[in-house]
């Protein structure tokens, strides 16, 4: 997103606040991501999951994978990364996160796609300037195959609130 400052002169924005979220609306990145073995094998150790499935090619070679897959809880970091500019760029804080989902493998070499549906939305009983917003984060392959799913519950900003280090000068 952008924001015209002046004639020929723009400052891309970051993040939707509340009022920008409609309930039922499908918000799609513009980029995806392609994994690597680093993401594998340096990602899976960095949590402290040694599964041979996902650090050891010798031996996923010898499943019904084939090679190395991605650990799913690393696939939805790896989304919600994708989408955080979008989706959470004006979010004061992440509160949850649920129903995740791992549908399909994700190897090296595939790239990830995600969007994200708004569930629901509604203003904060206990922080007027913020509301909450639930959006289902939806990670696809090259193939457009649904490889995971899971929801995210975030406190956005109202726009009369972003703090001023979320709006450049």
């Amino acid at each position: 997103m952008m924001t015209q400052i002046g004639e020929n002169h723009f400052r891309e924005t970051s993040g939707l606040c509340y009022e920008d979220f409609v309930v039922g609306a499908v918000i799609e990145s513009d980029h995806g991501r392609t994994i690597t073995d680093y993401d594998c094998i340096q990602s899976t150790m960095l949590l402290g999951i040694e599964t041979p499935l996902h650090i050891n090619r010798d031996y996923a070679k010898k499943t019904e994978f084939k090679d190395i897959i991605l650990e799913h809880i690393i696939v939805f970091g790896i989304s919600v990364g994708l989408h955080s500019r979008l989706i959470s760029g004006a979010a004061a804080a992440n509160l949850e996160f649920d129903e995740l989902k791992a549908l399909k493998p994700v190897k090296v070499g595939d790239t990830l796609y995600v969007s994200s549906e708004v569930v629901s939305k509604r203003e904060s009983k206990s922080r007027p300037q913020q509301g909450l917003v639930v959006v289902k984060l939806i990670t696809k392959n090259q193939n457009g195959e649904i490889v995971h799913t899971g929801t995210r519950t975030m406190l956005v900003w109202k726009k009369a609130f972003r703090p001023q280090h979320l709006t450049p000068p």
